[in-house]
């Protein structure tokens, strides 16, 4: 699907872009054509969660793509403005932004501390909400501009557990469903996307192995962004998932 979606000229950010989900994004992006910006925390390998921002930048410049690394904290206004910074003056331009980096906390609500609350809220509510309003200025400005955020079906659980994490994502679902519609006139489309379980490095150390190896790659969640990052504002605040696209879904 993304081989037939062209994004040359274009420049993306990806937040959490080391490895995992973020990665597989911006691999995506960059066989697309886009110039990806890779924005995460993540400068020093770690044996026990591999990749890095630079190994990433490093990958899609061999595949022949542009790719700029920046150390950057989703929660921290600074680095963000910073990281925006930093893609403008080496791309010229800022066209897509998928919100990816996230934290996912499993406990219960009364094995919940206020700690980790603000945690989990500092990253996946708190970083989004910072990331889109510093790109959203320069988009309206051009009258053009993709914001893709990566959410979870958890976010309509009611199973026990993940209570803080589902809560997290049901606010940024319906924080990005309405800012659609504030940012329609610009032609500005933004969207959210459900991956579903994905055997990605940060899975690995959450469940078993043999239940590793039934899960799907990262890789399946790349040519949905790509589509998705395509889309002008007559496709906007939707919440679709990677499975539908599995289905035949979101083609042409």
């Amino acid at each position: 699907m993304s081989g037939a979606i062209n994004l040359s000229g274009k420049t993306a950010i990806v937040t959490g872009g080391s490895r995992g989900i973020g990665k597989a994004i911006s691999l995506a992006l960059a066989q697309a054509g886009a110039n990806v910006v890779i924005a995460a925390r993540t400068e020093k390998e770690d044996p026990g969660l591999p990749g890095t921002i630079q190994k990433t930048a490093d990958e899609i410049k061999r595949l022949g793509g542009k790719a700029l690394a920046v150390h950057c904290d989703v929660t921290s206004q600074e680095q963000i403005r910073s990281a925006v910074d930093k893609a403008l003056a080496v791309f010229g331009a800022i066209d897509i932004l998928v919100n990816n980096a996230g934290v996912l906390f499993g406990g219960t609500f009364l094995q919940t501390t206020p700690k980790d609350f603000e945690n989990v809220r500092n990253v996946n509510v708190l970083g989004p909400f910072l990331f889109t309003q510093a790109v959203l200025p320069h988009m309206m400005e051009r009258r053009h501009g993709n914001i893709v955020n990566i959410s979870s079906g958890l976010a309509e659980s009611t199973h026990p557990g993940n209570n803080v994490y589902s809560a997290t994502k049901a606010a940024l679902n319906r924080m990005m469903v309405k800012l659609a519609s504030e940012v329609a006139e610009y032609n500005i489309a933004v969207n959210l996307l459900y991956p579903g379980m994905i055997g990605s490095e940060g899975m690995a150390v959450r469940v078993p192995a043999e239940m590793m190896e039934r899960l799907p790659k990262p890789s399946i969640v790349g040519p949905p962004v790509v589509w998705l990052a395509a889309q002008d504002a007559s496709f906007t605040g939707q919440i679709v998932r990677v499975d539908d696209f599995g289905k035949g879904w979101g083609k042409g």
